[in-house]
């Protein structure tokens, strides 16, 4: 395997940085093996990474180890051109393979992939696209991420019908404390195994049931961003609604048409999300079914769709490096950044295989972002029925947010997507006991509003609004963050987040998640101490440790 000696390490959000003793760059179970015992004769730490995309310090630390499941040219490259090249083979990369499993699932709807943790999402949807058997039922929409990156801290994708990624699991492998290649596929274990943040060991590969391959119907469109998802009446009657959107003065009756084709889509549709760049007066709303009819799908986006987003991700970068941009005001950075990318969306009718759909945009990895991210609970109205008023509060909360500072801080988009919660197994899942299902809200924006300092006011006082956020009988929500995304350093009713996540928010699921351990362990010949020593980092110390 490559080793490399004191190399600097930063993530894609620039959010964390470190110098580990040794980056490793293995290509085989044995070597990771091997590195794991000499790690634990040297009492070391040894934390993995891929593409880099989380936000929250998960990694490893100075002075320890790094396991890249990626060639560090390929997990840091800046534009990454992988979208773009022709598909490559890495002869003898254990991670790198991708395996049906004869004989699993139902054998005509689902089956079994055995998929290597350094494994793409580009690479596995050309897999997907090439073979036109077997697909991911929902995926993150970037391809600049691993495997092992998307499943362990229990990423999703979107869809009310769908829970996380790690929930697809059926089988993990790993390398444990004691430097041995385990597997888990023991349901119940796998409540815990299967999104353990790395706690477990160096994750090599990871089974997943798939679906057969559907073909999605995509139908997105530009709908005026009052219409699109409505405001809550009492926004409109109080004159919360920023003027330049409630102008136009639509009718009682025709915002609550609107909310009912909202609320419709959320719940009904097998992929639901929805986009408002800044400032803009429409949102792009990506909602869609699939079917199992194959006539007049084609690969979306096409090749020279394809060159064209990664340019546009590319330029959107180098742009937003620029020191003339970055000397604009904030104002006008986010309505020239907003008014491009809502642009260049589709409003046409696109029928393409399903993980094509699923990655509808490439070259997202070109433009680094921050990101917070918060998984909202669905809460029941007094009937007992998904009450989304609280999701249109989360909407709107930061919309006005963004018009009411005069610097922008909010530069690249907001973004929601439903997903479920009832399907969440995983016992440390931001979704879990959410039965009515879960509005996944983020707001990005870009580098140079951290740089000017605007971005961190605004992303605390978005997450007050939705953390304060209450049913119906004025019980708070458990709203949660995305494990990945930033939220570490930020407060809670003036608490620090982790503090709050600890003894609120996971209070009891850190104690089920200890416990489902222990209980692997006693199996495995190790204790929490072990993993601990072996594979935790300064963040989940305190988190599960002390």
């Amino acid at each position: 395997m490559k080793v490399y000696s004191y190399a600097p390490f930063e993530n894609w959000g620039l959010t964390v940085h470190n110098t580990p003793t040794y980056t490793f760059v293995p290509t085989t179970i044995l070597g990771v093996e091997n590195l794991v015992k000499w790690a634990k004769a040297k009492g070391k730490r040894v934390r993995g990474a891929g593409y880099r995309h989380t936000w929250a310090d998960l990694y490893s630390q100075d002075g320890e180890l790094l396991v890249s499941m990626l060639d560090l040219e390929m997990a840091t490259a800046v534009p990454d051109p992988s979208s773009l090249l022709p598909s490559v083979t890495f002869p003898g990369n254990q991670f790198k393979s991708i395996e049906v499993l004869d004989g699993t699932g139902d054998g005509r709807e689902k089956k079994w992939v055995r998929i290597g943790a350094g494994v793409t999402n580009e690479e596995l949807r050309r897999w997907a696209v090439g073979f036109q058997e077997w697909t991911l039922p929902m995926n993150v929409i970037m391809v600049e991420i691993t495997v092992g990156g998307s499943t362990i801290p229990m990423c999703h994708g979107g869809g009310i019908r769908h829970p996380t990624l790690a929930d697809l699991i059926r089988s993990i492998e790993y390398v444990d404390a004691n430097g041995k290649h385990q597997a888990i596929t023991d349901p119940e274990k796998l409540r815990v195994a299967s999104g353990s943040l790395g706690l477990l060991g160096l994750v090599t590969h990871v089974t997943i049931e798939m679906d057969r391959m559907t073909y999605a119907v995509m139908q997105p469109k530009k709908v005026h961003t009052m219409l699109a998802i409505p405001p809550p009446a009492e926004y409109v009657t109080s004159g919360k609604v920023p003027f330049p959107l409630r102008k136009i003065g639509f009718t009682p009756s025709e915002l609550e048409a609107a909310r009912k084709e909202w609320e419709s889509c959320a719940l009904n549709d097998y992929y639901s999300e929805w986009f408002w760049f800044p400032y803009q007066k429409e949102v792009f709303i990506n909602c869609w079914n699939n079917t199992v009819d194959a006539s007049g799908a084609y690969d979306y986006p096409t090749p020279p769709d394809v060159f064209l987003q990664w340019i546009q991700g590319w330029l959107g970068g180098v742009i937003n490096d620029s020191a003339l941009f970055r000397a604009l005001p904030g104002l006008w950075q986010a309505m020239i950044l907003g008014t491009l990318a809502h642009t260049v969306q589709p409003t046409y009718e696109i029928r393409t295989p399903l993980p094509d759909a699923l990655h509808f945009r490439r070259g997202v990895q070109n433009m680094r972002v921050r990101d917070m991210e918060l998984q909202i609970p669905v809460p029941a109205d007094d009937n007992g029925k998904p009450d989304f008023n609280v999701v249109q509060r989360a909407w709107w909360d930061a919309i006005i947010a963004a018009y009411e500072d005069p610097k922008a801080p909010m530069r690249t988009a907001l973004e929601m997507r439903m997903m479920g919660g009832s399907g969440v197994q995983a016992v440390l899942a931001s979704q879990r006991g959410n039965q009515l299902g879960t509005a996944s809200i983020e707001v990005l924006t870009t580098m140079a509003a951290v740089a000017d300092r605007t971005w961190g006011p605004y992303a605390q006082k978005v997450a007050d609004k939705w953390m304060g956020l209450k049913d119906a009988r004025g019980e708070r929500l458990r709203t949660r963050p995305h494990w990945s995304k930033e939220w570490d350093g930020m407060t809670v009713d003036g608490t620090p987040w982790r503090d709050y996540l600890k003894m609120t928010s996971y209070k009891d699921e850190i104690v089920e998640f200890k416990d489902g351990l222990i209980d692997i362990g006693r199996m495995q010949g190790w204790g929490l101490e072990d993993i601990r020593d072996r594979f935790s980092c300064s963040l989940l110390d305190y988190l599960f440790f002390e």
